[in-house]
């Protein structure tokens, strides 16, 4: 073979080491890229269940001064002469009472909005309050009449019962409206349910948060129903 032979061999060997060499820190590329986003996201979700927990102490210092009630939601705040839960619960997570649109803003996304949620709407926040906490016989139908549960101590498995929830960015979306769910689907039409990785963070009346998808709190077929104070207590699928 002659040295002009040799060399062309050498060429196209060390071309087909560099293909695979780019090829390889592709792979490790898309890996570590991957990667990166999981431990981005994780850290969202885990912020998102931060405020929530904070939001959630707030609720119970609120319930502390009013007689052991919950906050309302603008689902009954209006007809009882009362500010929606967020307005409501402010003051006790260190919001000013006299504060600018601007200082308004900031408090709002920084306590009330998560990670995830790209509205910008200071009047919608990304959570919602349960609604079972202001339901009456009087004005509304539902499973488990003509009990109430409007006090904390009202609740009978506060460590099975949703107190907040992801909702969807809607008008009025302050409250989730679960007691006219007649299924699943009903339910991930309200809740944002894939907002971390196909689930969303909840938390409970006890304090605790717990990443979960929709069907895990919702699914009458299976007797899974952690929304509606009076049948929280059933087993979990």
């Amino acid at each position: 073979m002659s040295k002009t032979d040799g060399r062309s061999l050498l060429r196209a060997f060390t071309l087909v080491e560099l293909l695979v060499v780019i090829v390889i820190v592709g792979v490790l590329a898309a890996i570590a890229s991957s990667a990166w986003r999981g431990a981005q996201e994780r850290a969202r979700s885990a912020r998102c269940a931060g405020k929530l927990k904070v939001l959630g102490g707030g609720i119970h210092l609120y319930a502390q001064d009013h007689d052991g009630d919950f906050p309302r939601s603008l689902h009954s705040a209006g007809v009882a002469r009362e500010p929606g839960w967020v307005l409501s619960v402010a003051p006790y997570l260190g919001v000013p009472k006299t504060r600018s649109i601007a200082e308004w803003q900031l408090y709002f996304n920084r306590l009330f909005r998560c990670p995830n949620d790209k509205m910008t709407d200071v009047n919608i926040p990304s959570y919602g309050l349960n609604v079972f906490f202001e339901l009456t016989p009087d004005g509304d139908d539902y499973e488990g009449s003509p009990a109430t549960w409007r006090k904390v101590m009202q609740v009978p498995t506060p460590s099975r019962t949703i107190l907040l929830a992801e909702t969807r960015p809607v008008a009025f979306g302050d409250h989730v409206m679960c007691h006219q769910w007649a299924g699943p689907a009903a339910a991930k039409n309200a809740l944002s349910h894939d907002r971390h990785s196909k689930m969303a963070n909840y938390l409970f009346v006890d304090g605790h948060v717990e990443r979960l998808p929709s069907e895990a709190t919702f699914a009458p077929k299976k007797g899974t129903d952690l929304w509606n104070p009076s049948k929280a207590n059933a087993v979990r699928p």
